[in-house]
Formats: C-alpha cells, structure tokens, sequence
C-alpha cells in the first residue's frame, strides 16, 4: 500500500513538474545591459535561430505593445511606449538576444522610469508581462517549427523533383534500348545480306575471270584469226 501511495505521489509531482516547465517558459533574472544589471524577463530557446527569435519579437512587441524597435549596439529597443498592463504610465523596452552554442536567449527588460519592472517592484503588471512574453515565447517557437517544415517540404520537392528527372531518365533509357534492339535488328539482316552479297560478288569475280581469260586468249591468238 505504501509503495502505491509514493508511486502516485512520484507521479503527480513528475506530471506537476512537467507542467511547471512548460508554463515557466519566461523566468525573471539578472541581465547585463546598456543601464548596467538590471531585473529581466528571459526565453531560452534550442535550435532556434536567432534572426527568427528577432523577427518574431519585433513584430510581437510592434502589434502588442505598438512599439517599433530600434537597434544600437546590438540592443532592441523602445522609448515611451504604452500598454494596457502597466496603465497610462509610459514605459520603454529594451531586448537583447543571446547566443550560446545550441541555445539562444531573449531578454527583455522594462523600464518603467523610477525602477526596471520585476515580480519584487510589481508583482501584478510583471506576471502580466509574463503572461504576454509566454505567448512571444509560442509564437517564436511555431515560427521555428514552421521553418523546420518548410525545410522538410523543400526536402520532399526536391526528392519528388528527383522522382521525376529518374522517371524520364528510365523512359529515354527504355526508348534507346528500343531503338538499339531496332538498329541491332537491321545490322543483323545487313549481315546476311552481306553475306550473301559477298558469296554473290565471288560467283561474278569468278565469271569475270573467265571473261578475262578468254578476251587474253582473243589477245593472244589475233594472228591465227580469220577474217569474216
């Protein structure tokens, strides 16, 4: 009985823990950045390239946040922008990303003017920016799946593509081999018939010599000719 009870137990905690890293896709941290460290929201992603994070991010934050980033210094960034979330107050964003082998990171900061917005300065409007930040974190990801499937697509056109180019290499095979089967065909009846032409041409070689042997024995016997 005990071992049922931590069995379950072990798997609800695994399940939970699951669900846990699946929702805390954005983590609040330090990052260095142009004002110094400061507190920012962090998205890490594998095998993400790190042009699609930035694509998806600038658009993500111009159609939420009506921001149009700038870039300086290999920074991101956004002055007086405005957003449900933190009121009426005017805010600016600054975002960097972050290569490290296979992984790459988004930081985005918020400066909300007398501190850089975190769940210790502001609790309701930082979990209402990770909410927002959550749903640029699936948008990035799809974007980068969706390249993975127009590789693989690619892939599959070019092998059908392949397909095809093989498919009219076998017919053109097919059609010389039919024409080499013609031609073989004729050159076989060329040799009989050469054959016979060459045992023909012996018979005339031999009646010819014949001829000639007679018109030398004419040459030969012009004096003992009578006339007519």
């Amino acid at each position: 009985m005990k071992i049922k009870v931590f069995f379950v137990l072990f798997c609800s905690v695994f399940f939970i823990s699951g669900l846990y890293a699946q929702w805390n896709v954005v983590q609040e941290t330090q990052r260095l950045m142009s004002f110094g460290s400061r507190p920012c929201f962090r998205m890490e992603f594998s095998g993400t390239d790190t042009k699609v994070i930035e694509g998806v991010w600038r658009d993500f934050a111009k159609k939420n946040y009506n921001a149009k980033l700038k870039k300086k210094k290999g920074e991101w960034y956004a002055t007086k922008v405005q957003s449900s979330f933190m009121g009426s107050n005017e805010f600016s964003i600054y975002s960097t990303v972050e290569s490290e082998g296979s992984k790459n990171s988004l930081n985005v900061w918020v400066d909300a003017g007398a501190y850089f917005l975190s769940s210790r300065d502001n609790s309701s409007r930082a979990e209402e920016m990770m909410r927002s930040l959550r749903q640029c974190y699936y948008d990035i990801r799809r974007a980068a799946i969706q390249d993975d499937l127009d590789d693989e697509e690619k892939k599959l056109k070019d092998l059908e593509n392949k397909q095809k180019k093989l498919v009219r290499e076998n017919e053109s095979l097919h059609k010389d081999i039919e024409n080499w089967k013609s031609r073989i065909q004729k050159a076989e009846q060329d040799l009989v018939n050469n054959v016979q032409d060459q045992e023909t041409n012996l018979v005339d070689q031999d009646a010819q010599k014949r001829i000639i042997e007679e018109v030398k024995q004419r040459l030969n016997n012009v004096e003992n000719e009578t006339g007519n």
